[in-house]
């Protein structure tokens, strides 16, 4: 039996909790050329408690953060994946035929004081597809360090995927369950060495193509001025990934999950990936064609919208949020934001940014729940 319910917050405070709080913000970037340039902005770090971390958007399809490794500091694009535990990066000793070797910032051991060599290989057999070994040493992320903390040290890609990713590698915001190197996640470490002080982080992904800024990961709590009402929160229930219940998916007169499904929200994922009968069904009620639909506002705006309700309240997607412009301005394509997985390890659904840039999603290990609020964008 799960158990949802619904949280009521009221925020008396901006400024204190504003104060309080650590941004990585994300930003925006236009490129014809696999998202190419990019604009940044400087980390803002708050008092003791909390860190914020600023995030790269590719066209809504990538969000990267900056993080630093080593004594003195290496910088690396990095993508925060609630889908994993684990922190991985290029590393110096990379395969230099492959073309993420040569594309990829990279982490060279030998420049860092802090560095200290592990004997253990490792192998991701996921999407992921990277091999290498582990190692330790510092992580800056917001400006706080982490001292001496295990990652990956890749040196081969099993899969063309990152030939192409604009984030060098991956920092897992998972739960510890979900790590394949049975070590503490770089976010769990800043709540024990008391950096942060709240178990709980949130992410803002901005989707208008037209801003600078393209959201924030927020660690220690959340920030009400990028989201309107109040959170619903639904429980975890499996502590491994964040996973939860989705009471029913509705669009028009097609009903899905009627009976209930299983979901998880994934940062590390653009799309919303269901059951492929169930996607192709979504398709149809919108009109695909080809797997494409139009690049006109008039149109996607009467596209029906697709309902998913969650612990008790609707959660409404409009033919704006889930319809991807790539590079529509530029004579690209677009296409909807759905995507069918066959093989889900027993879940149903799959919530990625088309469903995060429109709900304001807080990660909270204290109370094991996902709680989601209308993003203002």
């Amino acid at each position: 039996m799960y158990r949802l319910f619904v949280t009521v917050i009221t925020v008396i405070n901006f400024a204190s909790i504003n104060a309080e709080l650590h941004r990585i913000p994300l930003h925006k970037t236009y490129s014809v050329e696999k998202f190419s340039t990019e604009t940044v902005i400087p980390l803002r770090s708050g008092r003791s408690g909390t860190a914020n971390v600023s995030l790269i958007n590719y066209l809504n399809i990538q969000y990267c953060g900056t993080i630093e490794i080593g004594t003195p500091p290496q910088t690396f694009k990095i993508l925060f994946d609630t889908g994993c535990s684990d922190l991985w990066v290029p590393s110096k000793n990379c395969n230099v035929s492959q073309p993420a070797c040569l594309k990829h910032n990279k982490y060279d051991s030998t420049q860092s004081t802090t560095y200290i060599p592990l004997n253990y290989s490792l192998f991701y057999k996921d999407d992921a597809g990277v091999y290498g070994f582990l190692v330790n040493d510092d992580v800056i992320i917001a400006g706080l360090n982490v001292s001496f903390h295990t990652f990956g040290e890749i040196t081969n890609f099993a899969t063309n995927f990152w030939d192409y990713a604009e984030c060098d590698g991956v920092l897992g915001m998972g739960y510890k369950d979900l790590s394949h190197f049975n070590t503490p996640s770089v976010f769990q470490s800043l709540i024990d060495e008391q950096m942060v002080s709240r178990k709980i982080f949130s992410f803002y992904l901005n989707r208008n193509l037209s801003d600078v800024i393209g959201g924030e990961l927020i660690l220690g709590g959340s920030d009400p001025a990028y989201y309107d009402g109040d959170f619903t929160y639904v429980n975890v229930t499996h502590i491994e990934y964040w996973e939860f219940k989705i009471d029913k998916i509705q669009v028009k007169n097609y009903t899905s999950c009627s009976e209930g499904c299983q979901a998880v929200v994934d940062t590390g994922a653009s799309m919303i990936g269901g059951p492929p009968q169930t996607i192709a069904a979504l398709n149809r009620e919108i009109g695909v064609n080809n797997g494409t639909v139009q690049c006109d506002d008039d149109y996607i705006s009467k596209l029906p919208d697709i309902n998913f309700v969650m612990g008790g309240k609707t959660f409404r997607l409009t033919g704006q949020d889930y319809i991807l412009k790539l590079g529509a301005e530029l004579g690209g394509n677009c296409i909807p934001g759905f995507q069918a997985v066959t093989q889900l390890d027993g879940l149903d659904w799959i919530l990625g940014h088309v469903f995060i840039g429109r709900y304001y999603t807080e990660f909270d290990m204290e109370n094991d729940r996902v709680g989601f609020a209308l993003a203002r964008n």
